[in-house]
């Protein structure tokens, strides 16, 4: 697969269009959201190389939708899976989770931007797709720590809205390794990035996980200050 380009959500035409009009992020829910679901878990690497290579007009609307999404997601579902300490924690707090979690995306974004700046010239509004995508495997992680939790009553997720990982312990090996493949997607969606804007291989493949890594002790640090 060479220069996939993310799908229009409507047909082209010569006359103004807002932005962010309802037709169009019915559109992309409808259409182009299945497209990149299914290019990014079954190519991941051709796939996901082709999508952060492109430079379809649509990838900073994609991306922004995706990193909303993803927040709102982190916003909901920990939400519901609270239960009666929702009467303690409050709605406040997930709001919080959420921003965070974007905040988190957007600061991937920024270092990859970054790392592209030292041999070209990246325009952040196209890299932010590439924080975007990194939205899908914590959405997925996330719903399936809902799943899990419909299954089980030693998933306590008040510590894990709270942010302790260590509550995933209680649902065993699977669980784990869920959080390993999570992972893994995170550090192949920032190589395929960084190899699409010119990044060496072995250089693309040494800064993923270090970006990753880096991302999030960032995101914490913010977070604290933020939550606080």
């Amino acid at each position: 697969m060479e220069n996939e380009q993310l799908p229009s959500s409507q047909p082209n035409n010569t006359s103004a269009q807002p932005a962010f009009d309802k037709e169009k992020i019915t559109g992309f829910y409808k259409k182009n959201l299945p497209e990149i679901l299914k290019t990014f878990f079954t190519e991941p690497i051709a796939g996901n190389y082709s999508l952060l290579s492109s430079k379809n007009d649509n990838n900073f609307f994609s991306a922004v939708i995706l990193i909303i999404s993803t927040a709102v997601l982190y916003i909901l579902l920990p939400y519901l899976m609270l239960g009666d300490a929702r009467e303690y924690v409050g709605f406040g707090t997930m709001l919080k989770i959420g921003i965070c979690v974007a905040l988190l995306l957007i600061i991937i974004t920024a270092l990859v931007f970054g790392i592209k700046s030292i041999s070209g010239k990246p325009v952040f509004k196209n890299e932010l797709l590439t924080g975007a995508l990194c939205g899908i495997p914590l959405s997925f992680l996330l719903l399936i720590i809902f799943i899990l939790k419909l299954f089980s009553k030693n998933l306590d997720p008040q510590r894990l809205a709270m942010g302790d990982i260590d509550s995933l312990q209680s649902v065993g090996v699977v669980a784990s390794l869920i959080v390993l493949y999570v992972f893994l997607m995170l550090i192949n969606t920032i190589q395929q990035s960084l190899k699409s804007g010119g990044t060496k291989d072995a250089l693309a493949w040494y800064l993923s996980p270090v970006t990753i890594l880096l991302a999030i002790y960032i995101t914490i640090k913010l977070a604290k200050a933020f939550i606080a």
